[in-house]
């Protein structure tokens, strides 16, 4: 019984953690696309000021794609080292005469599937399935 419940607790914490990293990975993607369709109806009118800021905020959450993916990519279990210069080279490469428009994409449905197969937790959700595996002992 207790390795039904155990695993039930794992498999809720996995869902919770894989569902905060799509939130977060496609309300940056939405964020990013809207600022960047915005930014290319009004950069030629508006004072040059406003649009250095909204350039600012899209290198923001441009930036804010790569290093959510670089984050969990940790989780994964990808090399540190390898996804570090990966999600660099994305990132840089992006950049480069719109490349944004695929890398980015491809970068989405390709973290969706590692999401969707990773059975691994986070330390955080490694920490909270012990700290409730010790509660349940403790309280049996």
């Amino acid at each position: 019984m207790e390795t039904v419940t155990n695993n039930f607790i794992r498999n809720e914490i996995l869902k919770q953690e894989r569902n905060l990293f799509l939130g977060k990975i496609f309300s940056f993607v939405i964020i990013y696309s809207i600022v960047t369709l915005w930014l290319n109806s009004i950069r030629a009118t508006a004072p040059i000021w406003f649009v250095w800021l909204l350039i600012i905020i899209q290198f923001l959450f441009y930036f804010s794609i790569f290093i959510v993916s670089y984050r969990y990519s940790k989780v994964i279990g990808l090399n540190e080292i390898f996804a570090f210069i990966l999600f660099i080279i994305l990132a840089v490469f992006g950049r480069v005469n719109d490349w944004e428009i695929i890398i980015i994409p491809l970068l989405l449905i390709t973290m969706l599937i590692l999401a969707l197969k990773n059975k691994k937790l986070s330390e955080k959700g490694n920490t909270l399935l012990s700290e409730i595996q010790n509660n349940n002992t403790k309280t049996a």
